[in-house]
């Protein structure tokens, strides 16, 4: 039987290469992201936007353990497919609670959150057995998350409704993961032996739950339109929305093509978490864009509307400005120098548009967002169209 679990079914594949799975996993995981976009739909107060920034470190966390696993083990056997398919069950769990996982419905999205952390553990306890070479980190890491399943069980069991534990407990488990590994190349503290990490893997990954976040803004857009009545100022918002929507597109993929992660790593590990800000950024540009698209001729907007509309895209102008510092582009043709002011320059923009664009009217502030993000994409071809081969070294 164990043997039936380590059996491929396919071909063995490139270790780098991304497989179907990998996306049918996100697909399902986008699931649980646009869940967690309807609550803040029903509540855009500045605690609702906390409450969602917290929130969605939890859920984009989980994501993100599951790919740090596969950035080191690129298996693909029936073992592991059903343990993937376990997780993504376990999701579906947390999609269908979400919209009260802080009330009536915190013990299921607990209980579903803690069995994720035991796959986990699972997973690692597995890759053990397959990489002899390399089990002190999988104990390490079994360790851990059986750790964090015992303590979300807890939660569930005992304070299920208290947001405090929740953070206590997230926290710990993020410094586990990220904090700890500094601390081993620093220090020499921990002796385990890391295998080399798979960064074409990180970096289709993270692309491709980038670019499913950014479409699911539109297919909200769709399905929505359905029911209301189509104004010509509707279409102009569409068009608007498509120009920020692909140039947030352009600026992060554009330079993803060009780029190699670092093998610093500070700077791998930030270019990981700078994610977070932006697909939480994202989608909640996603969520009031959304709400736009439904405004009548002549509805105005109100400020926290406006407030998380130019905020939301300013976190992710931002956040491609530190993507560009912690993955400089190879020197090839179409390359360019890295544009971190420039962009920082446009989120300042947009955030003063956020706190004095009150007196602007709705087509009018759009129309100015826009403009500010587009732009950021023509400087972007602009410094490519100057090396049109590449750089001397």
């Amino acid at each position: 039987m164990l043997r039936l679990f380590q059996t491929n079914t396919i071909p063995h594949r490139h270790a780098e290469s991304t497989t179907w799975l990998d996306l049918f996993f996100d697909l399902v995981y986008v699931a649980v992201l646009v869940e967690l976009g309807n609550r803040l739909s029903h509540d855009i107060s500045l605690s609702g936007v906390i409450q969602y920034l917290f929130l969605f470190i939890i859920i984009w966390w989980s994501w993100l353990e599951k790919v740090l696993f596969a950035r080191f083990f690129p298996n693909d056997d029936i073992g592991q497919r059903l343990l993937t398919f376990v997780y993504m069950a376990l999701i579906g769990v947390m999609a269908f609670n979400i919209h009260d996982m802080t009330g009536s419905l915190a013990v299921p999205f607990l209980l579903a959150y803690a069995a994720s952390k035991v796959v986990l553990a699972v997973m690692y306890l597995k890759a053990g057995r397959q990489y002899p070479q390399y089990q002190g980190m999988t104990w390490f890491y079994t360790g851990i998350f059986s750790v964090a399943a015992i303590a979300w069980l807890t939660i569930a069991v005992f304070a299920p409704t208290n947001i405090w534990l929740w953070a206590v407990v997230a926290a710990i488990g993020i410094l586990a993961s990220a904090i700890l590994p500094l601390i081993k190349d620093q220090t020499g503290l921990l002796s385990f032996e890391l295998p080399p990490t798979r960064k074409h893997y990180m970096r289709h990954r993270f692309g491709e739950l980038t670019i499913i976040v950014l479409g699911e803004f539109f297919i909200k857009v769709i399905t929505s339109a359905s029911d209301r009545e189509i104004y010509p100022v509707t279409l102009l918002f569409f068009i608007l929305m498509l120009g920020i929507s692909t140039s947030l597109w352009w600026l992060y993929f554009d330079h993803q093509e060009h780029s190699a992660l670092s093998k610093q790593r500070s700077r791998l590990e930030t270019w990981i978490y700078i994610h977070y800000p932006l697909l939480a950024a994202i989608t909640a540009y996603g969520v009031v864009g959304t709400k736009i698209m439904a405004l009548i001729p002549g509805e105005a907007l109100s400020d926290p509307k406006r407030w998380l509309f130019c905020g939301a895209l300013a976190v992710a102008v931002a956040s491609t400005a530190v993507i560009e510092w912690a993955a400089h582009e190879k020197t090839e043709a179409m390359s360019r120098s890295p544009q971190i002011y420039p962009r920082l320059f446009g989120a300042l923009l947009l955030l003063l548009l956020a706190f004095f664009g009150g007196g602007l009217s709705v087509p009018l502030l759009v129309i100015i967002t826009a403009s500010i993000v587009i732009a950021l994409v023509g400087l972007d071809i602009s410094g490519r169209l100057k090396n049109p081969v590449a750089r001397p070294t």
